[in-house]
């Protein structure tokens, strides 16, 4: 998938119906009944068509557009901008923030100061920001006796066939702190 910092360029989602087609279990894994080409990424995932912010967020992981607005990311020799929430004590990973995952697309430098619910967030640049997987319903397989749940899921996970996908993920290496001004500490 992408694994530099350009923007792909797709244009799946222009013109989209927002009402959530009849889902199908086929022996490869989850369909639409009347499914076309732009339902499936890339990688073959199928994406919902359900809601609009979601295609709204796809389409921002994939041009790297900002989160707020959709105008062009802060895009620098450091990388491109990306605001990440602090992990609390009780969520706290070693070697924060290298390596986070993230469903939030980048900002803009007009959006990189705006407050956020109470969570406390830092400025970073992302030199690498692969798209790693998405986050959405993964369904059970025909006869079980399960009920969807909410996932994130890598490209690898063998039950990506059975999830529908709302959000993309991307994964963000080679970070490096931004100040206020949006530029690289």
């Amino acid at each position: 998938m992408t694994t530099s910092l350009e923007p792909t360029s797709t244009g799946r989602w222009p013109g989209r119906h927002l009402a959530q087609p009849l889902l199908l279990h086929t022996p490869r894994g989850l369909a639409y009944a009347d499914e076309r080409n732009e339902d499936r990424s890339v990688e073959g995932v199928l994406l919902s068509r359900a809601n609009a912010g979601a295609i709204s967020q796809r389409t921002a992981m994939e041009l790297l557009l900002c989160q707020v607005c959709s105008a062009p990311a802060v895009r620098t020799d450091a990388g491109v901008l990306w605001l990440l929430p602090q992990p609390t004590s009780a969520h706290r990973w070693d070697g924060w923030p290298e390596g986070t995952l993230t469903t939030e697309p980048p900002v803009c430098l007009r959006h990189s100061a705006l407050p956020r619910s109470g969570i406390r967030h830092r400025a970073f640049f992302a030199a690498e920001a692969e798209i790693v997987g998405v986050h959405g319903t993964l369904h059970p397989a025909p006869r079980l006796l399960a009920s969807p749940v909410e996932r994130m899921l890598r490209f690898s996970d063998p039950r990506m066939p059975w999830t529908v996908a709302t959000h993309f993920v991307r994964q963000l290496r080679r970070l490096a702190p931004a100040d206020e001004q949006g530029e690289a500490q």
